[in-house]
Parts: structure tokens; sequence; C-alpha cells
């Protein structure tokens, strides 16, 4: 039965959050996604992971574990070329270079672990080496008090290398076309509740999927199962995941109602204006069928391209109207704009906000081990969260929330302080994991020789005593006015000027 008149429109519930009495500290937001036991669980696989590669442990425990997190995710806002660079003389970054030696870093790099690879042989998970950290971090994101409107689309984790074979996909619409595919489920907010990371076939953990929905349609049933309460909810996303048969399931099986994008191929039957005529009509025309029976509205709108949209919450009216560009009057007009047209670009872009937000400050990840990408990733979209949390805390109780960039600073600066504590001062049982390091003073560096042997303003003046640069145990008052250095007989380095 095709009737003119929608009757199953409806809105999601808005999203309403329970107030916390004060604002807590980033790092407490932090943990609310990488606690203690995630921390305490990669401090001993890495160990584990040293003994079965060179013979022996490493030493390391969470408090330094923390730390290095924390200097990974200054990294992501101070970049640099390489990572010595932190370290060197010309371009020392102190915040970084004071927390532990180069060398100290380079091991922690390399060692970084997170399953035990005897386990991995016998088992068919492709993400067995990464699958604790992502099963942690995948219980904390649904833990959270969640929004009424989710956006389900892909995520890309930059990865070119090819160690990871066909994990790695290619999607050339991505602005990192190369690398690991996730399934995301987000808030309108950026907020990420639910994820799953593409393997091919085992993407489903053993489950069967559902060959009626294709891959698409089996990953928005996966990722809305976690909803708590999906009868005040709506779920959007775009052609790849759409059908009518998704649609409608969703509906009926979990009262959850959807919208998204439709191609051709998947309308069964359901006739609508031929594109051409549609764009002829011009910019803002639609042409529309509703079944109120299976609780439907196909709608498709003209703008530069003409678009399909199915829904089980929206459909034409009320009629709004959008600012577009026209070539003719060489200006912005008014063009009309069906409901179900504004609601998908409302609230579809989530999962892109949630991108985007990763790659204004993403944490370095380069490394032959691929599984590193995804686990960088996970810290990452941590921070992201825990930063909306913090800015949607902030808003009832009245108070100026942190931007971003603030608030990664804050959790990494946290991070190594609480690491500093405890290595500086090992517990009674700890004194065997505790890596003994102490941090040098960087050395005063060298002028550069253009300036040390350009015969100008080279004059002996007096300063405070300090150890001469041409002996080993020399002491001297004297320093070159021109190159700052202490010099006991500045003759015998800088010949006279005349």
């Amino acid at each position: 039965g095709v009737d003119i008149v929608c009757t199953h429109q409806s809105t999601a519930t808005p999203s309403c959050f329970t107030a916390p009495d004060e604002l807590s500290t980033p790092l407490t937001y932090f943990a609310k996604f990488f606690d203690e036991d995630i921390f305490e669980t990669i401090a001993h696989q890495t160990n584990l992971y040293s003994c079965q590669l060179i013979g022996g442990s490493i030493n390391t425990n969470a408090s330094e574990i923390k730390a290095f997190i924390g200097m990974k995710l200054i990294m992501g806002v101070v970049k640099m070329p390489a990572v010595e660079n932190y370290w060197a003389t010309d371009t020392r970054y102190d915040k970084v270079a004071d927390v532990m030696p180069l060398k100290r870093f380079k091991c922690l790099s390399r060692m970084l672990h997170f399953q035990d690879n005897m386990n991995s042989d016998s088992s068919e998970d492709r993400l067995l080496k990464i699958r604790p950290v992502l099963d942690h971090m995948r219980g904390k994101c649904m833990e959270i008090e969640s929004e009424n409107q989710f956006s389900i689309d892909e995520m890309m984790v930059p990865y070119k290398g090819k160690k990871a074979g066909s994990l790695r996909q290619y999607l050339p619409s991505k602005p990192k076309k190369w690398g690991f595919k996730i399934f995301v489920r987000a808030g309108v907010s950026g907020f990420v509740y639910d994820f799953m990371v593409y393997t091919g076939k085992s993407t489903f953990d053993g489950a069967t999927p559902d060959k009626e929905f294709g891959l698409g349609g089996n990953v928005v049933l996966q990722l809305c199962r976690t909803i708590k309460n999906p009868s005040n909810c709506v779920v959007y996303f775009d052609n790849f995941f759409t059908s009518l048969r998704l649609i409608t399931h969703l509906m009926e099986s979990m009262g959850l109602r959807s919208l998204g994008t439709i191609r051709k191929n998947r309308l069964m039957g359901c006739t609508l204006e031929e594109d051409r005529d549609l764009l002829r009509r011009g910019r803002g025309s639609f042409d529309f069928r509703v079944d109120n029976d299976a609780k439907l509205a196909v709608v498709k709108w003209a703008d530069n391209k003409t678009v399909t949209l199915v829904s089980s919450c929206a459909s034409v009216n009320p009629v709004g109207q959008v600012r577009r560009y026209s070539k003719e009057q060489k200006k912005k007009i008014s063009v009309p704009c069906p409901k179900i047209v504004s609601d998908y670009n409302t609230h579809m872009g989530g999962v892109d906000l949630a991108d985007m937000m990763i790659a204004l400050y993403r944490t370095p990840a380069k490394s032959h081990r691929w599984y590193l990408a995804i686990f960088w990733q996970m810290v990452d979209i941590a921070v992201n969260n825990s930063w909306l949390l913090h800015r949607r805390d902030a808003a009832p109780l009245g108070q100026k929330h942190l931007c971003l960039k603030d608030f990664r600073l804050d959790v990494a600066k946290a991070l190594i302080c609480s690491g500093k504590q405890k290595r500086g001062r090992p517990s009674k049982g700890d004194e065997h994991h505790m890596p003994s390091r102490v941090i040098k003073q960087p050395k005063v560096p060298r002028p550069v020789d253009d300036m040390r042997y350009d015969r100008i303003d080279h004059f002996p003046i007096l300063s405070v005593k300090g150890r001469c640069r041409m002996c080993q145990d020399g002491q001297t008052s004297i320093m070159c006015q021109k190159c700052k250095v202490s010099i006991q007989n500045m003759c015998s380095v800088f010949p006279p000027q005349f």
C-alpha cells in the first residue's frame, strides 16, 4: 500500500546525561578508558616478550609504561622529523627528553607487547596480538552513558606496511587511503561507543553472518546489539550498509529507527522518478514513496546530483530550505530540502568527526609491527572520548572546558608525573621490576666553527667559575663574551685579532 502521507514519522528522545558534582581531572577521564589493569597487563606482556626475544626481561612496570605513553602523546602535539630529534642537542625538547634516555625509550618501543606469543600459534584470531587492548577498550566505551543518535561508518587506521597482509585495506574515498578498516558506531558529538576491526571472513568472531543483509548490514546489526535502549534511539548510515530489509529488520527486531542513503539496485522494485527528469525540474526537486504498513519512506532528492534515502522515522515533511550557489544568478539561493535529507546531513558525521579529531594530534606509530598502529589508534580514541566527557560535564557546571590540545597535554603530563613518583621510590616488592635510570645533564652545545674562527669580538670577560671546555679537570672564571664558553687561556684557542 503506497500512501501519500507518512504516519510513522518520529524523532529520537533528546539525550539527557547525569550532571556531575564537580569536574574531574583530565587523567581521571582518561582512566575511564585506560585504567590501571591495562597498564599492568602491558607491562607484564612487555617483560615476557623481552624474555622470549632477547633472553632477559627489560624490567619495566606500569608506571614506566604510563610515562612512555605520556611521551608519545606529547609527540602527537609537538611533531619532529625523527624520534632522535627530541634528544638531539640542537632540537632537544625537555618535556620528552627529561623523562627517560633515548636508549630506554627505543627499548620500550621495540619491546611493547600485549599478548603472549606462545598463545598465538593455536588461535585463528587474526587480531590476537592486540586483542586484550581491543576488548578492554571496547568494554570501557560501552560502559559510558550514551547519546540517542548514532552514525555507523568506516574509520581508517593509517598503515602502508606489507606485514599485515590482507588486513591492510584500500579505501580511495578516505583521506588516509591505506590502512586497517574499523567499523565504528559513534554519537553525533564524535564519541566512539562501539567498534569492530575488519578482518575478512573472521570479522564476526566466528558467528555466521546473515547472507540476506551482506557485509554492511551484518556490521550494522552487530554494532547495534550493544545499544542499551534502542527504542529511544535513531541510527544513521550510508549506502554501503543500507538495504530495505535492514531498515525493516532493525525496527521489527529491536524497535530501533534508522535512516540511510541507498543504492538503486537495492530498492526492490520501488519505482521513483528518473534522475534525468528530476534534475531537469531543477535543484531541490524530489520524489518519494511511503509504505505505512512497513513503516518505510523512500525519497529521491536532486542537488548537484540525485541522492536516494530510506528511513523508518523520517520522510519529506516538513520541507525546509538550504542555501546553494547558483551559477546562473551568481549568488547563493534557497533550495527546498526534505526533512529526511536535513536529518541525515545533521547526524551522519559522527564517525568523520571522531576521525578528524584523531588526525589533529595523531600519535606517531611508525613500526614494523603492524598491530602497534591499531594500539596507538585506541590510545587516541581514549584521549578524544575522555575529552568529550570532560566537555560534556563542564557544560552543566557552567565551567569552561579545555581545548583538545591542552587536554591531551595535561593527560600526558599527568601520566609522566605519576610514573616519575613511583619510579623514584620503589615499593618493597618492586625493586627487581624497577629500571634504575639516571638522566644526565645535556651537554652545552659547541659553537659552530664559522663563529669560532671568524676572529671578530672574541674577548675574555670575567664570569661565574666553571669547568674549562679545553681541559678535563681545569676550572676557570674567564669566558668568551661571544661564544659564552669558559676557557682558561683564550689566547691558546683564539689567535689575536690584530
